[in-house]
């Protein structure tokens, strides 16, 4: 695990990271946290395709349908 906090286009781009929270998840697509914990709340989907998963009291979502609904899935990460 990296020891600084990464930056959007590093959390996308880490072959190490399956993985984000819905916090870093909304930094991602630039939306408020609020928004995004909103939204799962309501719909059970961050946005349009990309599903918000549950671990016992903790909410993931996967990068590469983050990557997929970004347009980002054709592009290998550096």
């Amino acid at each position: 695990m990296n020891s600084h906090k990464q930056n959007p286009a590093e959390l996308l781009a880490d072959p190490a990271r399956v993985t984000v929270s819905v916090s870093q998840a909304a930094a991602i697509l630039g939306v408020a946290k609020s928004t995004a914990h909103n939204t799962y709340k309501t719909t059970g989907f961050l946005c349009s395709g990309v599903p918000v998963l549950r671990v016992g009291k903790r909410c993931v979502v996967s990068v590469a349908h983050l990557r997929s609904a970004l347009g980002l899935d054709d592009l290998v990460p550096a």
